[in-house]
């Protein structure tokens, strides 16, 4: 399947975006429901969650750009 350099960068943006709204919006979303007690809560994971989906997404950003 081939992608028009518009679609890539379409594509690109809707995850970059997605991964955005996820930082913003999700991580404080879980400490609202599990807030940290005592130094322990879900907040790591979460993080790490984020950090492996911004490679994820910065390597179809890569994608987009190239020809």
């Amino acid at each position: 399947m081939t992608f028009t350099r518009r679609t890539k960068a379409i594509i690109a943006a809707v995850l970059s975006v997605g991964w955005l709204l996820y930082m913003i919006v999700g991580l404080q979303v879980i400490n609202l429901i599990a807030p940290v007690h005592l130094g322990s809560g879900p907040e790591g994971t979460a993080a790490f969650i984020g950090l492996v989906s911004g490679v994820f997404v910065c390597g179809f950003v890569m994608w987009a750009a190239s020809e």
